[in-house]
């Protein structure tokens, strides 16, 4: 009978100290969100929350009444970690509540994993009562609950747009050289002497290159009215990249006004998404989390997340409803495209967004 108490004991010590290690110890750089009774610490992927629980009056000894208020604080916890997980932005326009009410399925789904949130610790207070704090990842099963199943695709209608403006810079040579041939093909020697073809080709070279110049900064300029940011602009590239294959990226969004979510997009100034449903595969978004998110930049590119060689990105401003999603300028959205064409990091959700 004594081993059996023994055991059982330490049953419960063992599954007490599992679920403690299994919160990731917090840093000064984790991006922590204070949502009612707890917080979402964006950084690790978890949601945390606390309940209080008293000693009913009618305990038979002390024992007893510890332990149902233990009980009654974990009952309260988890009532709590609904209330913030209702809350959790989805995108810009959604949170997580928006699901529930609408499909019984995940209403299901994401109360069956409240109720397995770990409790991680313990309080006991002068008064009798206690203090339960229990912990709820986000990657894996929630996510697998609140991801819809449209998301993730192999397609992405926006490289094919963007080589069409690199193109006609090598269009410009072929004007050039059109014209002198032809007339002399045609035998008018008298017509090309006086005319010189020498100093023909020179101008109709130089009378495409002006306007070409002034099409591209004039959409520029009429995108930088609405973009405050001073350090990003339209038309200057932000980027930090040591060169060579990117391992990850970093996007630098503070001072943006910009809220983390489960599935931010990072799009172009013409709202051209780069990153996020047009990417990334549904798995790889539900078992990494499409995006992590720091306070430091410098922390940021140096998480396992991003690897050894990352591009850091200043964002240019943040967009939609809830300004979840961030906007890059059109050089660094072009050079974002073509290291994502290069490597597969996008697909792999290495990315870590500062705010």
């Amino acid at each position: 009978m004594h081993n059996c108490f023994v055991f059982v004991f330490m049953s419960i010590f063992l599954l007490t100290q599992a679920a403690a290690s299994s919160a990731q110890p917090m840093s000064p750089s984790d991006a922590v969100e204070t949502v009612g009774q707890g917080m979402i610490n964006w950084t690790s992927g978890e949601v945390y929350a606390t309940g209080i629980g008293a000693p009913p009056p009618n305990a038979v000894n002390p024992a007893q009444a510890r332990a149902m208020a233990e009980r009654a604080a974990q009952v309260v916890a988890y009532r709590n970690l609904l209330e913030i997980v209702k809350g959790v932005r989805v995108d810009s326009e959604t949170v997580v509540e928006n699901f529930m009410t609408k499909s019984d399925v995940i209403r299901t789904k994401v109360d069956g994993i409240i109720k397995g949130a770990m409790p991680i610790k313990k309080q006991y207070l002068s008064d009798g009562s206690v203090e339960v704090t229990v912990v709820m990842r986000m990657k894996g099963d929630f996510l697998n609950a609140v991801v819809p199943e449209t998301f993730g695709s192999s397609m992405l209608p926006t490289p094919p747009v963007r080589p069409a403006t690199s193109f006609p810079l090598p269009a410009t040579p072929k004007q050039a050289p059109v014209p002198p041939p032809a007339p002399d093909k045609r035998q008018e020697p008298p017509r090309v002497e006086p005319t010189k073809p020498a100093p023909v080709p020179p101008h109709p070279e130089k009378k495409p290159e002006p306007p070409k110049m002034t099409t591209q900064p004039q959409p520029e300029k009429k995108i930088e009215p609405p973009q405050q940011p001073p350090v990003a602009t339209p038309d200057q590239s932000t980027a930090q990249f040591k060169g060579g294959k990117a391992t990850g990226l970093v996007v630098d969004g503070r001072g943006l006004g910009l809220k983390p979510a489960l599935l931010p997009k990072i799009i172009d100034p013409q709202g051209q998404e780069i990153y996020v449903g047009q990417v990334v595969p549904r798995t790889n978004a539900v078992e990494q989390g499409v995006a992590g998110y720091a306070k430091d930049v410098n922390a940021a590119a140096n998480n396992f997340r991003v690897t050894d060689n990352p591009a850091v990105i200043r964002g240019l401003r943040a967009s939609g409803a809830a300004r979840t999603d961030i906007m890059l300028s059109q050089t660094d959205a072009q050079m974002l495209r073509d290291l994502g064409r290069k490597g597969d990091f996008l697909q792999y959700c290495r990315v870590i967004i500062v705010y």
